[in-house]
């Protein structure tokens, strides 16, 4: 199999969001095995953007390719 991408879905918490004040924010196509740290810094970045978000937790998706050969 040949790497093709990742992504990470980024689960945050905040009372003004809709059901249950969760939300899920999705990124494509960063580094194709990401540390915990580096997880940690992109997650501190979010965090400072944010309005009053808490990090509930990340899923790291990663996509490859398998030929038919």
């Amino acid at each position: 199999m040949e790497w093709k991408r990742t992504s990470i879905i980024v689960t945050m918490g905040n009372d003004m969001y809709p059901d249950n004040g969760i939300k899920r924010f999705t990124f494509n196509n960063i580094v194709a095995d990401p540390t915990k740290e580096q997880i940690k810094q992109f997650v501190s970045g979010l965090l400072l953007l944010s309005d009053g978000d808490s990090y509930l937790g990340s899923e790291i998706v990663k996509h490859n390719i398998q030929s038919a050969e």
